[in-house]
């Protein structure tokens, strides 16, 4: 039994290789009630594209965290996440006993320097009389000097913070300030709410530019094997087309895939940000004559390889082809194939079977 299990074992792993010079005997009509369909060969003939599923995010470069100037309560918001907002426009306004000392301060410095200036006009003209000496002159101008460059620091403490100026607008202390938009783009996060308290340098917005954007493309190795910098990217919808600015070195640990990065300078709102998109690489490296994108559906794997039969004299031969990229209905094979013959492409599980011994002929 041992020797007839042997030679079996033998027999069965040399069947492709003889099934593969021999073609698989079927008449016209035995093929038309197998239900198998062909197709003409150069009408598959592939592009240079590959198409793969991507994601649009922000480039970090591009987005900018708005934080709590200072420790107050959120009165009210004016964006809310997703909202596109102008440079300029208040995002939030938050009221707090700071924002009060900050104006406080200020309206002290003014002051001070109002009546450092008037004394250093009333010396000048008792200088210029010679009422008075040149060193007490040189000491109000030093006081003067001192009291503008506080009034300077309380302005700029004020606007750091978004407050109004006292006087400006309103008589009084108003204790109020505004967040407000360094640019314009879209609100990707929003972290509070009205009525919450928040302390300084806690994160208020998250703000990003739309343009350019990234596309994070996911690449088995063997797709991203023909793709490299400065690729076409196109995606469905969007009339202007991005380019490969990175293909990772590494694969991703969870998905044993590779990225690919591609830059969309000009989306014109085509995409928006976190959306899932059908991504379509045109390699500036043509690829090669012999390639073919056909229906998944006509091909079969045996013994870790990938076959299609192909119309013969008396039937269909199998032929070993190299898979580049596979989607759920087409695949994009390498294969030394002639233009004119025809591939089936229905009824290819019937073809396998009887090429490997397992059915009949009808």
């Amino acid at each position: 039994m041992s020797v007839l299990l042997r030679c079996f074992l033998l027999l069965l792993a040399s069947a492709p290789a003889l099934a593969a010079d021999e073609p698989v005997r079927l008449t016209p009509e035995q093929a038309t009630r197998s239900g198998i369909v062909s197709a003409a060969l150069a009408d598959m003939k592939a592009g240079a594209g590959i198409r793969l599923p991507a994601q649009v995010v922000v480039p970090p470069a591009q987005i900018e965290v708005i934080a709590a100037p200072l420790p107050a309560m959120v009165a009210a918001l004016g964006a809310a996440y997703g909202e596109t907002v102008k440079k300029g426009q208040w995002l939030a306004r938050l009221q707090g006993a700071q924002v009060l000392e900050l104006q406080r301060d200020f309206a002290n410095a003014q002051a001070q320097a109002n009546l450092a200036g008037e004394s250093l006009r009333r010396d000048e003209s008792l200088y210029a009389d010679g009422i008075i000496a040149q060193g007490r002159l040189s000491a109000i101008r030093a006081a003067a000097q001192q009291a503008a460059l506080l009034l300077a620091e309380r302005r700029q403490a004020l606007r750091l913070a978004g407050a109004a100026e006292p006087g400006t607008g309103s008589a009084a202390l108003s204790g109020k300030t505004e967040v407000r938009a360094p640019f314009d783009g879209v609100v990707l996060e929003a972290s509070v709410q009205p009525g919450s308290r928040v302390d300084a340098m806690t994160p208020l917005f998250k703000l990003g530019r739309l343009a350019p954007l990234w596309l994070e493309i996911q690449a088995a190795p063997a797709q991203a094997a023909g793709v490299g910098r400065g690729d076409a990217v196109s995606i469905p919808g969007c009339a202007q087309t991005g380019r490969v600015i990175l293909v990772a070195p590494q694969l991703q640990a969870a998905s044993q895939s590779l990225l690919i990065r591609a830059e969309l300078p000009k989306p014109d709102g085509c995409i928006r940000p976190f959306q899932y998109v059908q991504a379509e690489i045109a390699s500036a490296r043509q690829l090669a004559d012999k390639t073919w994108r056909v229906p998944s559906s006509a091909l079969v794997r045996h013994q870790g390889e990938v076959w299609v039969f192909l119309e013969a004299p008396g039937g269909f031969r199998p032929v070993a082809v190299k898979v580049l990229d596979e989607t759920p209905d087409t695949t994009l094979v390498a294969a030394d194939l002639a233009a004119e013959t025809r591939l089936a492409v229905k009824g290819v599980s019937t073809l396998k079977a009887k090429w490997l011994g397992l059915g009949g002929g009808q």
